[in-house]
């Protein structure tokens, strides 16, 4: 194989499985095109066929010699045609049979005259015989039906008629010519009468239809198995096509590089899925799991950007509800607490909060009443999960979640928050209400999360562009929901180069299996008892004080 051949392989290979991937997200409409196919195979597609079709009815009729011919002895009924092929047939066309049947059939066609009919009849003799094909050719095979067998009958009855009348016609002027002659000669004469006599006993109807109708199609002979392949193979390139277009007007984040072209940001992770034991929270349950490895693999490189020192308030932040954002904040929040960060998670979605059902909390008092007209402390309001890290709740709001972010107590409140530790905001969709933007501006910088295969890219375009346009710090975005043979193949594919994947080995039965941590919520003391150990740093409870004769004055 030669060099450009291959390099020609290298470059189409990823392409044509991105296809191929981009087919199979899409497999729903695939299949309802499969669907539509077979429909179009059993019922559209032999009716828009057969329209192109002309049907060929062909009616054979049998025509003797007239019994007057016994008589006299004529030429043949039908002279020789000029081509010397067989007899001619030009004494079959008859306008006023034709005009009798157009007439019969004219509720079909309502164009059919007796001239178009007569001209679009052939008649064939077969050669050797007494017979003669009567052919009408019409898209209608029960028009050219009717009109062939009609125009055979009626040329049958007519001829009948006509050859009768005239066998009586030459008998009485026979009997009327031997009246003047001799015995002999009237004995002859009555011979020939004889003669013709038996034969048309003999022969019956001179003219008289064969068989029944013959119809033959011109078109290609289609069968419906034919038709329903070519049926499945158009409801199948509908099905892709449609499949590709969803794909370009609502292409999903995928890959890293995904991630970064939707969102103009630096990429800082990826987060791959639970595997069969799923759990919300693997940095506690599954510590060994790889999900919990990359949770804190994200915390490592937030740190290398600045998380802990001069950025203490981060807001996690996502284009649409259910993108995986308060998960990674939960995890992220578990993974600095366990390293011995003092860390405060706020679940500030106020719309729809789901810190609480991670961490099991239940619904509390907590940010809303902080931001309310009469606030409530944030540090009264928080609630202990472990020795270093700390929930406040999203609260009951009693105003609009839009109304209370929008005040200036929560600049203050996230500015009594950061005096505890860094401080994790677990926001609103970006694209749902404009809670975000107002969270993200009190944060130090904001982290955005996509999930690969469900975040569009024009959504997560559309939540960066709109930060930005605010002048939101961004750190990065984050890809989480990914599997690890896919990540491992199109990353390196696409220049990625992420640290060897360890797989995590079970303990062995020697080792104990570490058991999930189990707390029991407690909320954080309003003053705090000197004989009491207080959880939280020396300049929080000083803070509480100072707070409690703030609101005592205000009474």
């Amino acid at each position: 194989m030669s060099e450009a051949s291959a390099e020609t392989t290298v470059r189409l290979g990823p392409a044509v499985a991105n296809l191929l991937r981009s087919i199979w997200r899409q497999r729903e409409l695939v299949a309802l095109g499969l669907l539509l196919g077979l429909a179009l195979g059993i019922w559209a597609l032999p009716k828009v066929l057969s329209t192109g079709s002309t049907y060929d009815v062909t009616v054979r009729m049998e025509i003797q010699q007239s019994p007057v011919d016994a008589i006299f002895q004529p030429g043949p009924a039908f002279p020789a045609a000029e081509d010397g092929m067989g007899v001619s047939t030009e004494v079959l066309k008859d306008i006023e049979i034709a005009n009798e049947v157009a007439k019969s059939v004219r509720a079909r066609d309502e164009s059919l005259t007796g001239t178009t009919l007569l001209g679009g009849l052939n008649f064939a003799a077969v050669a050797g015989t007494r017979y003669v094909d009567v052919t009408y050719a019409d898209p209608d095979p029960r028009l050219a039906t009717t009109v062939a067998q009609r125009y055979a009958e009626r040329f049958a009855d007519k001829r009948n008629a006509i050859e009768k009348k005239r066998f009586d016609d030459a008998v009485a002027r026979l009997r009327a010519y031997a009246l003047g002659l001799d015995a002999a000669a009237k004995q002859a004469v009555q011979d020939k009468i004889n003669e013709a006599q038996i034969k048309g006993f003999t022969t019956g109807e001179l003219t008289r239809v064969v068989g029944q109708p013959i119809v033959t199609t011109t078109g290609p002979p289609l069968s419906r198995t034919v038709m329903l392949g070519i049926g499945l193979l158009l409801g199948l390139g509908i099905g892709v096509g449609l499949a590709l277009l969803v794909e370009t007007a609502f292409r999903k984040v995928i890959t890293p590089t995904d991630a970064e072209e939707a969102s103009e940001l630096p990429f800082i992770a990826t987060v791959r899925k639970n595997g069969i034991r799923r759990t919300p929270l693997p940095v506690i349950d599954r510590p060994f799991s790889p999900a919990a490895e990359d949770y804190r693999r994200v915390g490592t490189a937030l740190e290398r950007q600045g998380l802990g020192s001069d950025i203490r308030v981060l807001a996690i932040a996502s284009a649409d509800p259910g993108d995986g954002k308060s998960l990674l904040a939960a995890n992220l929040a578990h993974s600095l607490a366990r390293q011995g960060r003092e860390v405060v998670l706020v679940s500030s979605d106020m719309r729809r909060p789901e810190v609480e059902k991670l961490l099991g909390l239940g619904q509390r008092a907590g940010l809303a009443e902080t931001l309310q007209d009469d606030p409530v402390p944030a540090v009264a309001l928080l609630v202990s999960i472990n020795d270093h890290l700390l929930v406040l709740p999203a609260g009951m709001p009693s105003k609009h979640p839009g109304e209370l972010l929008a005040s200036k107590r929560l600049h203050e409140t996230i500015q009594t928050l950061r005096r505890v530790g860094i401080v994790i905001l677990d926001t609103p969709a970006a694209r749902m209400s404009a809670d975000a933007i107002a969270l993200s501006g009190v944060a130090d910088a904001t982290l955005l999360v996509a999930r690969s295969g469900v975040t569009r890219m024009r959504s997560l375009h559309e939540t960066t562009s709109g930060l930005r346009r605010d002048r939101i710090r961004q750190l990065g975005v984050v890809l989480v929901g990914t599997s690890s043979s896919m990540l491992r193949s199109l990353t390196l594919r696409r220049g990625y180069r992420e640290p060897p994947e360890v797989e995590a080995e079970e303990p062995e039965q020697d080792l104990a299996e570490p058991q999930p941590v189990q707390f029991t919520p407690r909320p954080v003391p309003y003053e705090a008892s000197p004989a009491e150990e207080d959880p939280l740093p020396s300049e929080v409870t000083e803070l509480n004080a100072t707070e409690e004769r703030i609101r005592r004055a205000a009474e």
